[in-house]
């Protein structure tokens, strides 16, 4: 078998499974969940993986010698170990999703490292602040986006060339990651963010302001070039977006809008801080921004349980994530219907490769009857996987305790 060959080997085994029964019935259950409907089963989704760890396993390693042919084939090898190793609830795409081509100039500011000398390897790491005081907010330049349909264009007709008789190509654009203080604590540090709310509130209020005008324009920018995503096999911050109502089954692809997508967004670095604060310093300057979108999916690691009724401001929110930190009781009464839950479950149950089976359970089973007394629909995503000790094994086993707790709630 040529290389070639190989290729379209993998193409034809991603479309039995991406057309597949099963699959089918999965997305019309995310559909309904992400409609609300606290009856829908609650799905599983693994993302976020340390794909360094699985570098052994035989059905993820390329063989082909092609670059253009070897990131098609790592592509499908990475969808189908996925799917068929601990895939739950992962939807594969019904087509072959090719980025757009486009630049982005960004926002004249960078991350500025401060001297690691005493701490070589670590995995975190401490910022120089970039944006010290209100003159410095003068570097920050609004983003100049451009499409380069013609390369789109010609990039999907050579991968035609290979798999297109198997798996429509779709040009596909991009999902919004809006977290604007994930930005923010890069360019200024942690400790830096954290003071500035407390004693600086107005150099606060005009960073945000100019970040807003910023963000907003970039949208502009990108809805008037095509180049968001939405519609059915588009993943929002791990999740899938299938949604159970018209508009999102009336989505033009040729003209995609802001209403037509979702967007996902957080402010972690607030994880500490209170409710009015966060609310002054990111729902009040975030708010028109998410409201131009169709779904929100709001939140990653921060706890939300004491914030969800600042959250209710933002009119386009869908649902809310509910971090290992969060206390899941409070927050599934402060839900109720309205929201779904996206439950993160501790990662740190599987680093040993081994689920830690006692307290996977409890977990599982707190967040079930959590969300069954509030009426709340939940789905469970594990993600922010560092380590598994390289055992892939380890997930799958996790799924099944997962599938077990549900079937018997």
């Amino acid at each position: 078998m040529n290389e070639r060959e190989i290729v379209r080997d993998l193409a034809k085994q991603y479309a039995e499974a991406a057309f597949s029964e099963g699959t089918k019935a999965m997305a019309e259950n995310w559909g309904r969940l992400n409609a609300l409907d606290a009856a829908a089963r609650p799905p599983i989704i693994i993302d976020q993986l340390p794909w360094h760890e699985f570098a052994g396993y035989e059905d993820l390693k390329c063989v082909t010698a092609d670059p253009f042919l070897r990131g098609i084939e790592n592509y499908f090898r990475s969808e189908l170990f996925r799917f068929r190793r601990f895939g739950a609830d992962l939807v594969p795409a019904p087509c072959y999703p090719l980025g757009k081509v486009y630049d982005d100039t960004g926002y004249g500011v960078s991350t500025v490292n401060q001297d690691e000398s005493d701490h070589v390897g670590a995995q975190t790491h401490l910022f120089e602040d970039q944006l010290p005081d209100e003159a410095s907010l003068s570097k920050l330049k609004k983003r100049i986006i451009t499409a380069h349909p013609e390369e789109t264009a010609r990039r999907k007709e050579a991968v035609e060339e290979v798999i297109g008789d198997i798996l429509e190509v779709r040009p596909t654009g991009t999902v919004i990651w809006a977290a604007v203080w994930d930005r923010i604590t890069f360019w200024k540090g942690a400790e830096s963010c954290l003071y500035a709310v407390i004693d600086e509130p107005e150099f606060v209020h005009a960073m945000m302001k100019r970040f807003l005008e910023i963000e907003m324009d970039a949208v502009d920018q990108l809805e008037a070039q095509n180049l968001l995503a939405a519609g059915p096999g588009v993943r929002c911050h791990c999740v899938e977006t299938y949604v159970d109502e018209d508009r999102f089954r009336a989505i033009d692809q040729s003209h995609i809008r802001a209403a037509d997508c979702w967007i996902a967004g957080a402010a972690q670095i607030f994880s500490e801080i209170s409710p009015a604060m966060h609310d002054e310093f990111e729902i009040e300057y975030m708010k028109p921004l998410y409201d131009r979108f169709g779904w929100v999916n709001y939140g990653c690691c921060e706890p939300l349980f004491q914030k969800i009724d600042i959250i209710r401001k933002m009119k386009t929110v869908r649902s809310i994530s509910a971090s290992p930190w969060t206390k899941v009781d409070r927050q599934a009464e402060a839900m109720g219907g309205d929201y779904v839950m996206l439950r993160k479950p501790n990662p740190a149950y599987l680093r040993s490769g081994y689920p830690d089976v006692d307290a996977v359970k409890k977990e599982i089973r707190g967040t079930l009857a959590a969300c069954r007394r509030s009426g709340t629909p939940v789905a469970f995503v594990l993600k922010d996987l560092t380590t598994v000790g390289s055992r892939a094994e380890g997930l799958g086993e996790w799924v099944k305790l997962v599938q077990a707790e549900i079937e018997n709630a």
